[in-house]
């Protein structure tokens, strides 16, 4: 199935679109070019992003839209469906702004004699005009959500509700990226392998290879990964230098009982918090991996997803040398920790069946996002995760922690797209007879 996205500010929504889109392509014709990389994102000629409040007109967002899938089909076969982004941070805000964008595709592609669906990912319960599937959460609906679903037979058919978010790992591709490090690691000069022998050996030291196939023995090593989420924009997700304090005294408890601990950041941690953490992982001999896109002007520091702190060198030393370490770790780890805001611990570790452990320390408004709450607490009641003062707990007491692998929400939304595909083409047939 030929599935493409509209890239958007969140790297998260980004990567959750790509996970579609990826696991779309693995229904193709066998030799038929599906994009599954950065190309399946469109955005405007000019490099705007498509959402109408980043034009001086519709009339604009609409000539950009346009312009975007000239560009996108002349490299490109028409796709079938289109994933649309939602920014979780302005909820009702959003709706009708999704609305005009799956219009704005749907004319641009018809245009040029092609018809598209369009499903947006994640987004709230609402009745949208021009949208043919609607990803919502299990966690995000209400108990007036449930009503009006229960009352609206044609919004009922176009849901489909999953518990946690779409997700763009997979073993094959994270083993794929275990090997590409394996080789950075032989041209390493002796500073640089000095410098990241440790993360070497536990990344290496965990494979066996028998005539090209892996025997994969990562389980035994005993390797946790701190992976943090961060703040919004808007206030309604908090994550400051308190909640690093807390997640350092967790990880030195994890040390001494025997523990590897690994931090890696997320654009929407503060550049502060990522200087403390830093600073307490060198000097408790603990490794971290800068996720942030480094600033490099004042423009760009105003915007916190860009790094802007004390540590710009290292920073950008590692990414040159090393690159995304973080689908590689995934391979060699006990348990993952991700924090409360973040939905990787079901689109990630919970989908990949890693034991998938949450800090709930940071603060959440929970006015403005439930969502977050009852995503934990509905994955803790089913078994697919548990909070990390749990973990901690059970490992004191010799236990290792556990969880359920859940179903994986890519798999799930393209099923759907296939199935509303069917039903327009048997209905068409039916109309014909």
């Amino acid at each position: 199935m030929r599935v493409i996205g509209i890239e958007s500010k969140m790297t998260g929504t980004n990567n959750q679109m790509r996970g579609v889109v990826v696991q779309g392509a693995r229904l193709r014709h066998r030799g038929e070019k599906v994009p599954a990389s950065r190309e399946a994102l469109l955005k405007s000629p000019d490099g705007t992003l498509l959402h109408p409040k980043n034009f001086a007109s519709i009339a604009e967002f609409e000539a950009a839209t346009r312009g975007a899938v000239d560009a996108y089909l002349k490299e490109n076969k028409a796709p079938e469906f289109v994933v649309l982004p939602f920014d979780q941070s302005k909820k009702k805000e959003e709706n009708g702004d999704v609305d005009l964008l799956s219009l704005a595709l749907k004319d641009a592609f018809k245009a040029r004699g092609h018809e598209v669906k369009t499903m947006v990912l994640l987004s709230n319960l609402y009745d949208y005009q021009n949208v043919d599937l609607i990803n919502v959460g299990k966690h995000q609906l209400s108990d007036l959500d449930e009503a009006v679903l229960k009352s609206n037979p044609k919004l009922q058919s176009k849901v489909v509700e999953t518990l946690g978010a779409a997700g763009n790992n997979n073993w094959a591709t994270i083993r794929n990226h275990v090997y590409q490090l394996e080789d950075k690691y032989e041209k390493f000069s002796a500073h640089l392998q000095q410098k990241f022998g440790k993360i070497k050996s536990v990344l290496s030291g965990n494979l066996l290879y028998a005539k090209g196939a892996i025997i994969d023995h990562s389980r035994d090593k005993k390797n946790v990964l701190f992976s943090l989420g961060g703040i919004t924009d808007n206030g309604a997700i908090g994550f400051d230098k308190e909640d690093g304090v807390r997640l350092i005294e967790s990880a030195r408890n994890l040390q001494k009982c025997g523990y590897n601990v690994i931090f890696t950041n997320s654009p929407r941690t503060p550049s502060d918090v990522t200087d403390y953490l830093f600073e307490r992982c060198k000097l408790y001999h603990m490794e971290f991996f800068n996720s942030k896109k480094i600033a490099q002007n004042g423009e760009q520091a105003q915007d916190f997803r860009n790094y802007s702190g004390k540590y710009k060198a290292e920073f950008e030393e590692q990414a040159k040398s090393i690159g995304n370490i973080y689908p590689a770790v995934l391979d060699v780890c006990a348990f993952v920790v991700n924090t409360h805001d973040s939905f990787s611990y079901t689109s990630d570790a919970a989908a990949l069946g890693i034991p998938s452990v949450v800090y709930t320390g940071n603060y959440i408004d929970k006015e403005r996002r439930p969502d977050c709450y009852k995503l934990f607490d509905l994955c803790r009641e089913k078994g697919y995760a548990i909070s990390l003062d749990e973990a901690i707990a059970q490992i004191e007491r010799g236990m290792e922690p556990k969880t359920q692998k859940m179903d994986d929400v890519s798999t799930q939304l393209v099923r759907a797209m296939a199935k509303s595909l069917s039903c327009e083409r048997q209905n068409a047939n039916t109309a014909t007879r």
